[in-house]
């Protein structure tokens, strides 16, 4: 993939994002105005519309997003179609642009990383698949990427500012609490990864880190620490949304299924229909590449790319242990493949600096 970048011409680069972006508005435009017999809404968001209009228990809401939508309805400011717009917004923009913020990418130095960048953040056809209803994903996803944005301007302050890193810091962790409300595990591995960041990666520290967390995982699942989430896992069964069918209750068979469940969700080797066969291919083996070229250069790693990585891991450990069903995956596997794209990035900039500057001291 890197020999790509130095194919494709910038001019070109240019002519695919804009076709995409164009592209979908028309496409959004076509489905909101029932032009395509295709319905892109759901149960979740059905259930949200009608938290917001029927109820009045807060205290009830499965996750804090409905809340926030009863709060815009009792200002005067909710709309299904508007908040959806907003959503589409959010996905076509503004995520891509903190994306490439994130990888350290500037337009004027690394224009063509920042326009593949760019091009690969707007493309992701699972997330714009939750712009067409008020579902929570993509605003979660922004969320998060503004929680990393936050992190990074706190580690980048750490030798250099105490008084800001302190500030950005404590600004994560309310994020990181919110991110809690919005889904309970993306906000524990968020909140935990705040203070795991300083463990430092290489390759034979990684392989030996792998095996260790194995271990313990085998271990707290063998004396029932993780029930919580087998048992959750258990559910898609009997509510007959189970695909992978991995049984989690023989705890013998634990890091098996585990790696199974890894290989089947995070990678998507299991084929159910068309669908999941073309999202391996335009989404899954670009996130291959990237994962092999990120652990071959992990020494560049730095503070901030610890904090993802470990986020990375935390967050990937829970959800393929509670989710059985891979069309959830789909959607829970987002942050993980956005991990790696900013690392991929942030790892191309930082090496085309270093020999930037060994041409320049020759």
């Amino acid at each position: 993939m890197v020999s790509i970048f130095s194919s494709l011409k910038n001019s070109w680069l240019f002519f695919f994002l804009f076709s995409l972006f164009f592209f979908k508005i028309f496409f959004y435009i076509l489905v909101n105005l029932n032009f395509l017999p295709i319905s892109l809404g759901g149960a979740d968001a059905n259930y949200y519309h009608a938290f917001v209009l029927y109820s009045n228990d807060l205290d009830r809401a499965v996750n804090i997003w409905p809340v926030l939508l009863k709060y815009l309805h009792g200002w005067g400011f909710y709309s299904r179609e508007i908040i959806s717009y907003c959503l589409l917004l959010l996905n076509l923009t503004f995520i891509p642009i903190i994306a490439t913020k994130l990888s350290g990418l500037k337009f004027s130095v690394n224009q063509k990383y920042y326009l593949f960048m760019f091009l690969l953040c707007v493309f992701y056809p699972s997330l714009y698949s939750f712009t067409f209803d008020i579902f929570r994903d993509v605003f979660m996803v922004f969320t998060f990427l503004f929680g990393c944005f936050v992190v990074k301007k706190s580690l980048n302050n750490n030798n250099n500012n105490n008084f800001l890193f302190f500030i950005f810091y404590a600004l994560a962790i309310l994020i990181g609490f919110f991110l809690l409300a919005l889904r309970p595990y993306l906000g524990y591995a968020f909140l935990l990864s705040l203070f795991l960041w300083k463990i430092k990666f290489t390759k034979r520290r990684i392989v030996i880190f792998s095996f260790l967390y194995l271990i313990s995982l085998f271990i707290a699942n063998y004396i029932g620490l993780l029930d919580s989430l087998t048992e959750y896992r258990s559910g898609f069964e009997e509510g007959t949304g189970s695909t992978l069918g991995l049984n989690f209750s023989n705890p013998l068979m634990f890091v098996p299924n585990f790696i199974l469940s890894i290989l089947g969700q995070l990678f998507g080797l299991y084929f159910t229909n068309l669908i999941s066969i073309v999202l391996f291919f335009v989404e899954t083996v670009p996130f291959i590449y990237m994962l092999i070229y990120v652990f071959k250069n992990i020494r560049f790693a730095d503070d901030f790319l610890r904090f993802l990585m470990i986020f990375f891991i935390l967050y990937l450990s829970v959800w393929v242990i509670g989710n059985d069903n891979l069309g959830t995956a789909v959607r829970l596997r987002i942050y993980n493949y956005f991990i790696i794209y900013i690392c991929f990035f942030y790892i191309l900039k930082l090496k085309d600096k270093i020999e930037y500057h060994q041409v320049i001291n020759k």
